[in-house]
């Protein structure tokens, strides 16, 4: 029995083949605008490749939410097991049905044309619709929401059935609004798109300053490296064993003051802890910090989990996170060396897991700022990239030690306040413009569902 529109109807069990109201009639789309089947302006295309062992090819992605279709890489056809795929042709509209019900739409940009897919991506040819306006709508919200309703499967990984999607009916206007509203939604996004530009050469600019201030410069590649000859490294700036991580890999030099490390200049570090590995408990009041937490100088708490309550009261209330405590994830291909500040109330008080370092600075000495935007500049990753150990697991680990190691060129007290203080202002200006880019990405959105979904 489903009730719609204040109706009461009667379906039969036996009738199902799918669990799904929407099946029914409960979840349609509402617009102004005339509604037309996807089949009746769109054709599936099925250009069959057999994959051959010595050709290379080009493989696609398609992002969810419709944030673009790229490539995903390009390999041989022996590394390839599916030897049955298909040729993807520019401008054809391009679905995932595994995840259409998260927005993974999009069209084959020129670049990929001759691309291959598997029988898990859906190619059309389109006809009597605008590509950009009909990928709006499909990878829209509400289709979104409609199809997570429509989709088979039992995991977050439904697929689309076919014969339904192609029987699902649009909102479409004519050709001329189409590409109207195509149009201002594009012009909103290159709104967007400039400010993220823009926050690209400030983050650029802002190392610039950093290493001009701290006399970091860049050293010129002699070519001798790979000649043969003999390269002498001086033993007191070694950071570690291996001539491809002192001769070949360390690209800067230091015209200002000395770089000096936690080992040679122990007054700068009060600890160096690593967490520990907790007892999680689902139903549990207290929680830890992780990896996923630990932003690019950012504290983020969605990604807390919960931990039992009488496993941390055992932990060392000095070791919980207080007020200009650096924490760096010390695990993990993409993760590791990352660091980030506690500078809110909210986040000092808090234990964090093996997977993570807090280092804790003498302030007397050390600005703990200036000190993080140092470690997530492309100085400090560099350095880390070169010290890191590899781990029987895959994995990569920084030690406590390894941090001793990194090397920094600080001068006085009073000049990093003023370096950190003028970095601060800067940041401050790119949080502004990357809101401000992403009030327009949801702009642009919420103004084309209006209008499509009156």
């Amino acid at each position: 029995m489903v009730e719609q529109d204040g109706i009461l109807s009667l379906i039969r069990f036996t009738q199902l083949n799918k669990w799904s109201v929407d099946a029914y009639g409960m979840n349609r789309f509402s617009s102004s605008f005339k509604m037309q089947k996807l089949s009746d302006i769109m054709k599936r295309v099925k250009d069959v490749i057999m994959v051959e062992d010595t050709t290379q090819y080009r493989r696609i992605t398609v992002k969810l939410y419709g944030n673009g279709v790229f490539e995903r890489d390009r390999v041989y056809g022996r590394e390839i097991g599916t030897k049955r795929q298909f040729r993807a042709k520019a401008g054809q509209l391009i679905l995932s049905r595994i995840d259409a019900r998260n927005g993974a739409f999009g069209v084959v940009p020129p670049a990929l044309d001759g691309a291959i897919v598997t029988n898990d991506f859906w190619l059309f040819d389109v006809y009597g619709a605008d590509e950009a306006y009909l990928m709006l709508v499909l990878s829209s919200l509400r289709f979104q929401s409609y199809w997570q309703s429509k989709s088979n499967g039992t995991t977050n990984r439904q697929r689309v059935n076919e014969a339904d999607f192609m029987d699902c009916e649009i909102p479409f206007p004519s050709l001329k609004e189409q590409r109207k509203l195509a149009e201002k939604y594009g012009s909103t996004i290159k709104e967007a798109k400039m400010c993220e530009k823009e926050i690209k050469s400030s983050e650029a600019e802002i190392e610039d300053y950093l290493f001009e201030s701290l006399g970091i410069v860049t050293r010129k590649r002699t070519g001798r490296e790979k000649s043969g000859t003999l390269q002498f490294v001086r033993l007191k700036e070694t950071a570690q064993w291996g001539y491809d991580r002192n001769v070949l890999s360390f690209p800067y030099s230091f015209v200002k003051d000395n770089a000096c490390s936690f080992s040679n200049m122990p007054k700068w570090c009060l600890s160096i802890t690593r967490g520990k590995s907790p007892i999680y408990a689902q139903e549990g009041e207290e929680y830890l910090l992780n990896q996923k937490c630990n932003r690019w100088d950012e504290i983020d708490l969605t990604f807390v989990k919960k931990v039992d309550s009488l496993w941390l009261k055992k932990i060392d209330k000095s070791l919980l996170t207080q007020f200009n405590d650096i924490l760096i994830n010390s695990t993990g291909e993409g993760t590791l060396g990352r660091a980030g500040r506690i500078k809110e109330e909210r986040h000092a008080g808090l234990f964090y897991d093996s997977h993570m370092l807090c280092l804790r600075v003498d302030e007397r000495y050390v600005n703990a700022q200036l000190l993080v935007y140092l470690i997530n500049s492309s100085f400090g990753q560099k350095q880390i990239e070169m010290i890191k150990s590899a781990q029987a697991t895959n994995q990569t680990e920084l030690g406590v030690e390894n941090v001793k190691k990194l090397q920094f060129p600080l001068p006085d007290r009073a000049t990093q306040d003023e370096i950190a203080r003028q970095i601060a202002v800067r940041k401050g200006k790119i949080r502004a413009l990357r809101q401000k880019a992403e009030d327009l990405r949801l702009l642009a959105k919420r103004e084309f569902e209006e209008v499509v979904f009156s």
